[in-house]
């Protein structure tokens, strides 16, 4: 009769997870349903939602199951990017973390939880505030928010940090941004007998690579083209119907022998780029050549500003809220059961999340070629914020639907998990 029993539980445990696993996935892969908050420059996924529930229901085992089957799934059904089965390991983990969290935390321990929580949340909503006067003195904020189009470009912000004209915080903040460059186009070009593109730019101090070339930038060359190996990009139309370039000099197997094989032009490999006055320039001297700048470094910024500063104040209020307003229910409360279980989400879904995140940077810095080699804080902080906002948005979506799961008519069946 026991096996019988037991083997019913593990059913309905199957059943349910799948059921929560589907959603997810579905949420995940073909809705693509995100909350978009484009002043911290981050996507809310909801797919991590209902894969919180197999493993307070059925238990954590379930519960990594449910992450690894949406982290799968969703890659089969709507990749994005390469495939990384370390995440998928590290998904796994973070719901069994969730499921042993839900157990392990006692409804004694609910005051305790609820001290501890307010504490969290007013020490994240404080830190914010002092990045938000650290900045606002030095002069990168002007109100509630960073705007891009405020903000000083990259060799201006490079030149007062390394002065030490920035303080600790702001240096902090600056610096999470310190790997973003602007990219370059060159939009004009203009030279006869044997002409070599510039390679480097500046502009307002800042000294950047050239890695584009535009549609028609090429339409005023003639002769020799020398195109030094910063270049990426070649637009297929860069030439503009121009035909009186006779050979294309660059280094084998760059953007430039592509280029000179799509539009018919004889192509010289050579070993160096000789060097002329053009190597570097800046436009408002040298009437040559025209490029223009993506403004990426400044947009980065922003946003890394922005989740410093109104991410983490938000973060902190409505965390306090959330605790204050579950203080007050748990008084109106006999039991206090549905309070302390609302403050057990909290704590599951943030500090599951947290360890997550934390890992999956450590993962992503030595198997990403863009991350390989930078510093780790400034890979992990932006991520940090990121998965805090997430978190306490998720707590409260979680604690709407915590009632509706786990009381009423469905009660009754998941008491038959126990």
């Amino acid at each position: 009769m026991r096996n019988k029993t037991d083997y019913k539980k593990v059913v309905r445990k199957i059943a349910i997870t799948a059921v929560f696993a589907a959603f997810a996935v579905a949420l995940k892969a073909f809705t693509n349903a995100v909350l978009n908050i484009p002043v911290f420059g981050i996507k809310v996924g909801f797919a991590g939602i209902f894969t919180f529930f197999p493993a307070i229901l059925c238990g954590p085992v379930w519960g990594g199951i449910a992450s690894a089957l949406s982290d799968i799934l969703g890659f089969l059904i709507a990749p994005d990017g390469a495939y990384i089965p370390w995440l998928t390991l590290t998904a796994f983990c973070g719901g069994v973390i969730k499921g042993l969290l839900w157990m392990l935390l006692t409804k004694k321990a609910g005051k305790k939880l609820r001290i501890i929580l307010l504490t969290v949340f007013l020490l994240i909503g404080s830190a914010g505030a002092a990045f938000h006067i650290s900045l606002s003195s030095d002069g990168l904020m002007n109100g509630i928010t960073a705007k891009q189009s405020e903000l000083p470009v990259k060799g201006a912000v490079t030149a007062k940090r390394e002065a030490g004209e920035y303080s600790f915080l702001t240096s902090a903040a600056v610096d999470l941004a310190k790997y973003k460059n602007d990219t370059v186009t060159l939009t004009g070009a203009a030279g006869e007998g044997e002409t070599v593109l510039p390679s480097r730019y500046i502009k307002d101090s800042y000294e950047t690579k050239i890695t584009k070339i535009g549609p028609k930038a090429l339409e005023n060359v003639s002769g020799v083209l020398t195109v030094p190996d910063t270049y990426k990009t070649i637009a297929d139309d860069a030439l503009g119907g121009n035909a009186s370039i006779t050979l294309i000099r660059g280094k084998a197997g760059s953007s430039a022998e592509t280029f000179a094989g799509k539009n018919n032009v004889a192509f010289e490999a050579v070993d160096e780029i000789p060097d002329a006055q053009s190597d570097v320039f800046a436009e408002a001297e040298n009437g040559a050549f025209a490029a223009s700048t993506s403004d990426n470094y400044r947009k980065n910024l922003a946003v890394y500003i922005n989740m410093l500063v109104l991410g983490l104040e938000l973060t902190g209020i409505i965390g306090v809220i959330f605790v204050v307003v579950n203080i007050l229910l748990a008084k109106g409360e006999k039991t206090g059961e549905r309070t302390v279980d609302i403050i057990k989400i909290a704590v599951a879904v943030t500090v599951a999340g947290l360890i997550v995140t934390t890992v999956n940077t450590f993962i992503l810095r030595e198997l990403l070629d863009a991350w390989r080699g930078k510093e780790f804080m400034i890979l992990y902080i932006p991520r940090l914020v990121e998965e805090l906002i997430v978190c306490v948005l998720h707590t409260y979506i979680i604690s709407i639907l915590y009632g509706s799961i786990v009381r009423g008519g469905i009660k009754k069946e998941i008491d038959k998990l126990k």
